[in-house]
């Protein structure tokens, strides 16, 4: 029988689903701190593979894509989990400044006005929506 990565590394016995991606997250932000990107990228979009209904899963797996030069994934990845999870603020944040940040004004300023929407009183929020609108 093949033991997951997760459990090789950390010598443990094979997980079930419930809890391997804790597992693979934890190690996919280990790999990210010793700078091996293209390991933490597998072991975290396992984790968001495997718990697919946590949000913070699939925003760090984005973040890790983004971080080794795959804005498309990334994005594609942020807008994958907004649809599952619209109210979530930091999917919508990461979604505006990573559109911004590629050049892509019209959709940046459509999540961040969706990110004022879901937090009126958030300057940070109201402050990234004036940059695009300008």
């Amino acid at each position: 029988m093949r033991t997951s990565h997760c459990a090789r590394a950390s010598g443990a016995a094979p997980a079930s689903a419930s809890t391997a991606a804790p597992l693979h997250y934890a190690l996919g932000l280990s790999l990210v701190r010793q700078k091996r990107v293209g390991d933490a990228v597998a072991e975290l979009r396992r984790a968001a593979q495997l718990a697919p209904e946590l949000s913070r899963y699939a925003y760090v797996y984005a973040v890790a894509l983004h971080g080794a030069g795959k804005q498309a994934a990334a994005i594609q990845t942020l807008a994958d989990a907004h649809r599952r999870f619209p109210g979530d603020a930091e999917l919508l944040q990461a979604l505006a400044t990573m559109e911004r940040d590629r050049g892509n004004r019209q959709a940046a300023a459509d999540y961040a006005r969706k990110l004022v929407a879901l937090m009126p009183d958030d300057p940070q929020a109201k402050a990234l929506l004036q940059e695009l609108q300008r």
